[in-house]
């Protein structure tokens, strides 16, 4: 039997970074869904212009697929009430070459919209998009070297993602628009993070978030990679050298308790998504977060294409997804989900 880890108490001056759930940033409270959906993640395509490890494009072909921007004005109209929209999904939604458009319809309704890229795209096709709005940049940063970043972001280069944000550094200066590093812990670069840390404010971004690896569907081969599979005393220590850096240099960090990689508790964790958030698929596919990118039998709760959201967001299997949670058995996706154990209530 493997020792029991004991408990990890996490320094006051690193507190401040701390995501404790996504319950709290929300305000929400498990059991009281809001009305309709206020937060939306949309998969306008699954093409990539890479095949990232931790992507299910590593595995599977991209279709060529799109949401249509009249599919999405519709949806927009079922929803008066949403906040939030994140581009993001299978794909780089800055290969859709009217991007900036599906921008301009959230922009003109008061939705605060938000991307995740790669950088290979910033320089060619950023600027309409900022015109159009956007609100929140987030570049991918998961390594502080061509090997460690390669491996992460496939073939990648150092250079590439140095361009990237210079250019986007640049182009977001004097606009409202947020820009972000977007980092994404595992085995395979860890011990990177004060690195890149580094490397970030050395590009002149002041915002970081942090999270771990995590698996998608039913494949929980990821899983093994995640900061959650390491003994915490491997893990906390590259943690708090790259949380002091980001202070020394007066970054805005966020980060999951981590407190919670030695937490039995974590793994049962409600998951706040069922109650204020969906997914959905450049197919229309409504499923329940990004971990369910790809929509299968077991995990889609409808289609915007046959019903409104609003209906799909009371149906039937979003309640029975919801009750899974409080009353049990989980989806076999949720369980042994990282996300659920880094941003879920205990």
């Amino acid at each position: 039997m493997m020792p029991e880890e004991p408990p990890i108490t996490v320094p006051e001056r690193f507190q401040k970074f701390l995501v404790t759930d996504d319950f709290d940033r929300y305000g929400l409270t498990p059991g009281q869904p809001t009305p309709t959906p206020q937060y939306l993640q949309v998969e306008l395509t699954d093409l990539c212009n890479l095949a990232c490890a931790g992507c299910l494009r590593a595995v599977h072909e991209s279709t060529g697929g799109h949401l249509s921007l009249k599919a999405f004005v519709t949806l927009l109209d079922q929803l008066p009430d949403l906040d939030h929209i994140s581009f993001v999904g299978g794909g780089e939604a800055l290969i859709v070459r009217d991007f900036a458009a599906y921008v301009q319809v959230c922009t003109d309704r008061s939705v605060f919209t938000s991307t995740n890229t790669n950088g290979l795209l910033v320089r060619r096709r950023l600027q309409p998009v900022l015109d159009a709005g956007l609100r929140l940049l987030a570049i991918s940063v998961d390594g502080a070297d061509d090997a460690t970043l390669g491996r992460m972001r496939s073939g990648l280069r150092l250079t590439q993602l140095s361009t990237a944000l210079r250019e986007a550094v640049t182009l977001t200066e004097d606009r409202t628009t947020g820009l972000s590093a977007a980092v994404t812990l595992s085995t395979v670069n860890l011990n990177q993070f004060p690195a890149i840390v580094n490397f970030v404010a050395d590009h002149g971004v002041k915002r970081v978030s942090v999270e771990s690896l995590h698996h998608w569907g039913e494949d929980k081969t990821l899983n093994a990679e995640s900061l959650f599979a390491l003994p915490p005393r491997d893990v906390v220590p590259h943690l708090e050298v790259g949380l002091a850096r980001a202070d020394e240099l007066g970054l805005q960090l966020s980060i999951f308790d981590y407190s919670r990689l030695a937490s039995p508790a974590a793994a049962n964790a409600v998951c706040p998504w069922p109650w204020d958030a969906s997914y959905i698929t450049k197919d229309g596919d409504v499923t329940p977060c990004c971990v369910h990118m790809e929509s299968s039998p077991g995990n889609v709760l409808g289609n915007i294409h046959q019903t409104p959201m609003a209906e799909v967001w009371t149906s039937s299997p979003y309640r029975s997804l919801r009750d899974s949670f409080l009353q049990g058995p989980a989806w076999p996706s949720c369980e042994g989900c990282v996300y659920r154990m880094e941003f879920g209530r205990a």
